[in-house]
């Protein structure tokens, strides 16, 4: 049987919650935003070797070569998991927030709700923290692979 817990001692968990979970997506955005950066970093320091005029024999060019593919995969793994979860919370958030009424109108303000409606939609979209860190993987990793064969 359920333990019964008043309104008021409900609503004080679900703002405890929310704060948890947003707090959650921020060291998720942080983390996968910090590994990019040393991502980044180690794309630099490869293209300064390579720009460095080292030649490179053909069996050194496609095992870097491999080398940079792999890596990418392995980021981008990373990422998608990251991403993963992150998504995973924002459902919770989203629920939290609707049961706080906060995308209903005359709740926390007049004839306004305090979180628009596009608050809550669960799309992915085009300008995404993950969307972007992506470009910038994909971005490192063809800089890198056309310097290592031009």
């Amino acid at each position: 049987m359920p333990m019964q817990i008043n309104n008021d001692k409900k609503i004080d968990i679900l703002i405890d919650l929310l704060n948890e979970k947003y707090e959650d997506a921020r060291k998720m955005r942080e983390r996968s935003l910090n590994f990019a950066i040393w991502i980044l970093g180690f794309g630099i320091a490869i293209s300064w070797l390579l720009l460095s005029e080292v030649i490179l024999i053909l069996s050194q060019k496609i095992i870097l070569t491999l080398f940079v593919i792999i890596i990418g995969f392995l980021t981008k793994s990373f990422f998608k998991a990251i991403e993963s979860g992150f998504d995973k919370n924002r459902k919770v958030i989203i629920n939290i927030e609707e049961s706080l009424g906060c995308y209903e109108e005359n709740v926390y303000m007049d004839a306004k709700s305090l979180f628009p409606a596009e608050y809550r939609g669960q799309s992915k979209k085009e300008t995404s923290h993950f969307a972007s860190l992506y470009k910038w993987l994909l971005t490192v990793g063809i800089v890198i692979i056309s310097l290592i064969w031009i």
